[in-house]
């Protein structure tokens, strides 16, 4: 059975999502299922607000079952990317993320060294929220000197992966009252209530009454590479595994 596959981005990657959206594997079994919205319909709902917005996503999300995150090295930071991910957790799809970090990026060719060094850094999480625990930082912080003082030379892969945006992310459940609650990393990187989405039912998530009741989503979803693991022959293993996991 073929898969309703939403997917999650940062538009400032939109060049090396189209890459994957469009690929043949895609093209042929999703194209009645894989759902986005282009970013004239982004534009416009943000114009109109953040009731707008979730409308857009929540409406887009509608009749899906799995959830891509097309992952850059941006994408962990996003918001809206964070609440289509736990607006997707919240109604039962299945999720899985994808890096795309290097999707168009040959073997010779690549960032500078010193473009790589002064990317984005993933936080450095301080804060654990009952079992939801702290993270180490994930990059070299040397880089940077080490760059400045040897010259900006060319580096000879792609870029690097960005960070895991369900690092970022995860939920309690409070088993008296049978909810659950997402959280996600602050601009403090304390773990705080995500406010843009309400808490749900377990009963509604079968599939998460037998795990801990807190955990992180980097526990619960993987991560593929669309170059390393071969997405153009894999993607519908993988998303029919994910759907599976929830149940779908």
């Amino acid at each position: 059975m073929v898969c309703k596959v939403f997917f999650s981005f940062h538009y400032d990657d939109v060049a090396r999502a189209n890459v994957v959206r469009n690929s043949d594997v895609i093209a042929r079994q999703y194209e009645r299922g894989a759902r986005f919205y282009d970013k004239s319909l982004w534009e416009e709902a943000k114009k109109q607000g953040v009731p707008a917005i979730k409308r857009m996503i929540n409406g887009a999300l509608d009749g899906s079952s799995v959830t891509c995150v097309l992952i850059g090295q941006e994408t962990w930071q996003r918001p809206w990317v964070r609440y289509e991910i736990l607006k997707s957790v919240a109604r039962g799809n299945g999720i899985l993320g994808v890096q795309i970090h290097d999707v168009g990026f040959g073997s010779s060719g690549g960032l500078s060294s010193l473009a790589q060094a002064l990317a984005p850094q993933p936080p450095q999480f301080s804060g654990g929220l009952f079992g939801l625990g702290a993270f180490p930082p994930s990059r070299p912080t040397g880089l940077l000197s080490a760059t400045l003082l040897g010259g900006d030379t060319f580096a000879s892969s792609a870029p690097t992966p960005g960070p895991n945006p369900f690092r970022s992310l995860g939920y309690t459940i409070d088993r008296s009252s049978g909810m659950v609650t997402f959280h996600e990393i602050g601009p403090d990187n304390q773990w705080r209530q995500f406010q843009n989405l309400d808490p749900v039912p377990l009963t509604s998530l079968s599939w998460l009454a037998a795990k801990k009741d807190a955990d992180n989503l980097e526990n619960q979803f993987p991560v593929y590479s669309w170059k390393l693991n071969s997405g153009y022959q894999q993607f519908p293993s993988w998303t029919e595994a994910a759907a599976r996991k929830v149940g779908r």
